[in-house]
């Protein structure tokens, strides 16, 4: 048995603990994050926000998720897609499931709310070398997520709709309206719930201007015109690629190296250390993680830090291309 005045004063310590926390803000990092979509992330109060402190939307991993939003990602998952959270609040979350094989790949970038419903969506699938294996693709993830978001009559009403072969077409459901596009070697289908809008997205982008990493890279040898580029080897080169609008913080930048396969080897971590070295805040250290920690060969997409990173290449025997791309996340449904 404890008594009264034993167990006032562990509250009191315990709230002016609290206390301290609240006032010193969430600058420590976690000794471990949410791997999967069991654990909790909070609710933090405001409009949904990305963390710069690790856990969900930080390391391309994935925060709480329920019901629907919970079944899609299992589904998914179990497709061999991987998933990753832009955000996710008490308010709601973003998330996409990305696979990508060379010239072929695929996503469902879905929005919910705290009960896991979903309430936006943006399912696509594409296939440079095969349509038909595209629009094959394409079903598997609107199934996967849409029977039981959707019901699975409404998601035959999108079926019927991509058998049409039209470029564009709208499909009402009892779930919302979608737009349905069949563009070039791509299907692609977004649409909202009724009576629901979209989650506005934080917005992102690195300290760095245009103009302050355009002198940083020619300091190190590059040639910049629209890009800045560096020639490596016989015909290869290794290039910075980035878009700001005057005086502002780079929100897209997209580094590659291209030639012979040792060349473009060794090219590659030389402009991603350039490129790396002269950007500023924007979570950059997260995504200079998560690059590091990816860079197998294999194709790889994720939400860090704000970012939607991309990991791609191709390889032959004369020739291999590899890049990374990072890009503000844009959602229209």
């Amino acid at each position: 048995m404890i008594g009264g005045g034993v167990v006032g004063l562990i509250v009191i310590g315990l709230l002016v603990f609290l206390g301290i926390r609240a006032f010193a803000g969430d600058d420590e990092t976690p000794t471990s994050n949410p791997t999967t979509t069991e654990q909790p992330t909070g609710e933090p109060t405001g409009q949904p926000t990305t963390s710069t402190s690790g856990g969900p939307g930080q390391n391309g991993e994935l925060g709480n998720a329920t019901g629907q939003a919970k079944t899609a990602t299992e589904k998914l998952q179990g497709l061999g897609f991987g998933c990753s959270d832009l955000f996710n609040t008490g308010q709601g979350a973003h998330r996409g499931c990305f696979k990508q094989d060379g010239r072929k790949g695929a996503e469902a970038i879905f929005q919910f709310q705290s009960d896991g419903s979903i309430i936006a969506v943006r399912l696509q699938a594409e296939d440079d070398d095969n349509f038909n294996n595209a629009q094959v693709a394409f079903d598997q993830v609107l199934q996967a997520l849409g029977n039981d978001t959707f019901g699975a009559d409404q998601v035959k009403k999108v079926q019927d709709a991509v058998k049409t072969g039209q470029r564009s077409d709208e499909v009402g459901t009892t779930w919302g309206e979608f737009q349905l596009s069949n563009q070039g070697q791509s299907v692609r289908l977004t649409g909202h719930k009724s009576g629901e809008d979209s989650l506005d997205l934080p917005d992102q982008s690195f300290d760095t201007t245009q103009a302050q990493l355009v002198t940083t890279l020619k300091a190190k040898g590059y040639v910049c015109t629209t890009s800045c580029k560096k020639d490596i080897g016989k015909y290869g080169y290794q290039r910075v690629f980035f878009y700001a609008s005057s005086g502002k913080g780079i929100k897209d930048i997209e580094i590659s190296a291209s030639g012979e396969a040792e060349d473009a080897k060794k090219a590659l971590p030389a402009a991603l250390g350039d490129a790396f070295g002269a950007l500023k805040g924007g979570n950059v250290a997260a995504v200079k993680a998560y690059v590091d920690a990816h860079n197998d060969g294999k194709p790889y997409s994720a939400y860090v830090g704000g970012w939607k990173v991309e990991i791609s290449g191709n390889t032959s025997a004369s020739y291999t291309s590899q890049q990374v791309s990072i890009q503000y996340e844009s959602f229209y449904a």
